[in-house]
């Protein structure tokens, strides 16, 4: 038993043993799970904890790198500051320093830590006026900025600071700097120095210039005025045909050299911007035809014809400066004139534009058939002091100013000016003016006025004839040239014809023969005849009694308006058989021979002889003046200076002197003090008319003549028909200036 109770005890302890392992296996699992579990969640915070060092390392090289450009921006910004050289300082609003550069620190010798926080103003040198800085001044409104030069002491000595300011501003917009930044710019200061003083030494050598150019031209035109006059004078005498050769050589120099004269103080004038248009309405068609007629003479003894071409589109009337526009023409057609030896000169006027406004684009055309020019120089044509032929065995003198003073003329215009040339082929020069309208241009009437009649025009001058072809067509005829007899017998047979005309002596022979022939193949056939001025001895013999061949007759240049008027003239008259008497007026005045440029005054001869008081120094021109009043029956009184002519002035009590012709410089006492002098008498002398006579020519000589009291200017050298124009136009009168107190000037 006992050793029973051995053996069951011993096999129950292996049943408890089994009976734990689950349990124990449940609890390794558990423990390994929660081990596994944690070993997760720790593997996890330190993953977490890896991407947050890395977020951080990335963030930290990333503030490294901003660093880096931040460090690399602020240098560079440093080295462009120190670079620059400019002053550069910040002040707050209490003007005190809050930033200075190093260049502010060597510029003025200050030290960094000695002027942040303190106010300053640059050292001035004596006797200059300081300029506040940061004063916010101008800074309140756009651009908001402030420049100003200032000159100051620096460690260099005095320099010349250029400033400007501008306000710095916070987000909102709150003023709360102001940045100050100074140039150095003496060197700018200097070289503005040397230019003004530069500049003030050439208006001095250009007033120099100016002076001696009125000085040479009064000291030449003086004894000029004697050698054109008296050679004049001699001229009217009885002469040798030999001595009036050599007479007719002295004035026809005279002239020339008068004329380069006037070319040479053109240029000065326009060149020193001293020319006024004077704007004012004006005929353009006229100014066409008396340029035309003014220089017929010079083409006519070269053996050239000079025609006018209008077009019917041109306006009546222009707004313009007649007289430069006179001068333009002038120099183009003398220029043409110049160069033609063969063939002829037209003067044409268009306008260019279809325009109906109150403007008008004008054409002015100069064609000629002279030598031409090559493209070489084409293009230095209008230079001064350039010619065509710059060699020293060149056929044409002059100045080679004329086309350089037009030019500027047509600039001043608002216009332009163009050549075309081309070298034996002859040249063409066009101005085009941009002018307001005065008056439109002429009506239907006038463009029919010649309706239904035919003309016949002998083609032996090709130029003319096509001119006169033009203008009669422009009124409305019907127009055929002819070459020569022939060509008039078949023009005849195919149609009758109005009128027949050609010239008095022409290529396809005698245009009287002509004129006979026409109307023996077509009896009663209106015929007119084509003359120079100078051949007015022959109007006689050409258009007087029952033989003669012509029944009226034309002037060359012919003007359109004569044409037109000679063409109705014969129509009313009756065509066919029915001319009655030979039709031969007397020459019109515009007509006769080639008008000068319209006077600024009527051309009325006096009434009653003058005593006329002569002022004049040189003894030339004294006895030149004396002679041509006298000759027009006038009365003289010399005098040698201004003295002698007050005196002489105020010795007249009975009134005698009409007149006085007061010379500018005298000596002892000048023009312009005598005539102060007379204007002040306490008579009626005191109104006497006073015209000065002087060789000043320069445009504002006349107005200063008229602003010292006298009441009209003539230059030297003078002409007998524009003194007597003068004289005509006071003879009578009283001056407006120096009317005695308590009475009346009794003015025309």
């Amino acid at each position: 038993m006992p050793g029973r109770k051995a053996g069951s005890r011993g096999t129950r302890m292996p049943i408890l043993a089994f009976d734990q392992t689950p349990l124990l296996l449940l609890g390794l699992a558990a423990v390994l799970f929660l081990g596994v579990e944690a070993w997760r969640r720790a593997s996890a915070r330190a993953n977490a904890h890896l991407g947050e060092i890395e977020l951080l390392q990335a963030r930290i090289e990333t503030l490294r790198d901003e660093k880096w450009e931040i460090a690399e921006r602020e240098a560079r910004y440093r080295d462009l500051l120190r670079a620059q050289g400019d002053v550069i300082i910040r002040r707050d609003l209490q003007a005190r320093l809050t930033y200075v550069n190093d260049v502010f620190c060597d510029t003025f010798g200050k030290r960094r830590a000695d002027v942040i926080g303190h106010p300053f103003l640059p050292e001035l040198p004596e006797g200059e006026n300081p300029r506040m800085l940061a004063s916010f001044a101008g800074l309140a409104t756009p651009p908001y900025r402030v420049r100003f030069d200032e000159r100051a002491l620096t460690t260099r000595g005095p320099r010349w600071i250029a400033w400007e300011e501008f306000a710095i501003r916070d987000d909102d917009g709150k003023l709360i700097e102001i940045q100050s930044v100074g140039r150095d710019v003496t060197d700018r200061k200097l070289a503005e120095e040397k230019l003004a003083e530069a500049l003030k030494l050439a208006k001095e050598a250009n007033r120099a210039k100016s002076l001696f150019l009125a000085t040479m031209s009064h000291e030449i035109r003086t004894p000029m005025n004697g050698v054109i006059g008296m050679a004049q004078l001699l001229l009217d005498t009885k002469l040798a045909p030999a001595q009036r050769s050599y007479a007719e050589a002295v004035r026809s120099s005279g002239q020339a050299l008068l004329a380069i004269i006037n070319d040479i103080l053109d240029y000065s004038k326009i060149e020193a911007g001293k020319v006024r248009l004077e704007e004012a309405p004006f005929d353009p068609r006229f100014v066409l035809e008396n340029v035309a007629e003014l220089l017929a003479p010079r083409a006519f003894d070269k053996g050239i014809e000079i025609v006018t071409d209008i077009a019917a589109a041109v306006p009546r009337r222009l707004i313009g400066d007649e007289p430069r526009i006179r001068q333009i023409l002038i120099n183009l057609v003398g220029n043409a004139i110049k160069f033609t030896v063969a063939g002829g000169v037209a003067l044409r006027l268009s306008r260019t534009d279809t325009r109906t406004g109150d403007r008008a684009e004008l054409l002015l055309e100069i064609e000629d058939t002279g030598i031409g020019m090559d493209e070489t120089n084409l293009e230095r044509i209008f230079d001064e002091f350039a010619q065509a032929d710059q060699t020293h065995a060149r056929h044409y003198e002059g100045t080679g100013l004329g086309l350089a003073i037009t030019r500027r003329l047509v600039l001043a215009m608002g216009g332009r000016i163009e050549v075309e040339s081309a070298r034996g082929q002859g040249s063409v020069f066009r101005v085009h003016l941009p002018l307001p309208i005065a008056e439109p241009a002429p009506g239907p009437s006038a463009l029919s006025a010649l309706e239904g009649v035919r003309v016949l025009i002998l083609n032996d001058r090709p130029m003319l004839a096509g001119a006169l072809a033009r203008a009669a067509g422009a009124a409305g005829a019907e127009t055929h040239l002819v070459a020569d007899a022939d060509a008039l017998a078949r023009a005849l047979a195919a149609a009758p014809a109005d009128a027949f005309i050609c010239s008095a002596d022409g290529a396809a022979g005698e245009g009287a023969a002509l004129a006979a022939e026409a109307r023996r193949l077509l009896p009663g056939i209106g015929t007119l005849v084509l003359l120079r001025p100078q051949d007015r001895d022959r109007l006689d013999a050409l258009t007087q009694g029952g033989d003669a061949p012509f029944d009226g007759y034309l002037v060359r240049p012919v003007r359109a308006t004569s044409l037109v008027g000679r063409l109705t003239d014969l129509r009313v008259r009756g065509w066919a058989g029915d001319i009655g008497a030979p039709y031969a007026p007397d020459f019109a005045p515009e007509e006769e021979a080639p008008a000068a440029p319209a006077p600024r005054r009527a051309a009325v001869a006096p009434l009653l002889s003058l005593c006329v008081l002569v002022a004049e120094d040189n003894d030339i021109n004294a006895l030149l003046t004396r002679t041509l009043l006298e000759h027009t029956g006038h009365t003289v009184r010399l005098a040698r200076n201004g003295a002698e002519a007050v005196a002489a002035v105020e010795a007249d009590i009975a009134g005698e002197i009409d007149l006085v012709l007061m010379d500018l410089h005298m000596p002892g006492m000048d023009g312009f003090e005598a005539t102060a002098r007379i204007r002040s008498l306490e008579s009626t002398r005191a109104c006497l008319p006073i015209i000065a006579l002087t060789a000043n020519a320069m445009a504002e000589d006349r107005q200063v003549c008229l602003d010292a009291a006298m009441d009209d200017y003539l230059s030297k050298p003078v002409a007998a028909d524009a003194l007597g124009m003068a004289l005509a136009a006071w003879a009578g009168r009283r001056s407006a200036h120096g009317t005695p107190a308590g009475g009346k000037a009794n003015l025309a």
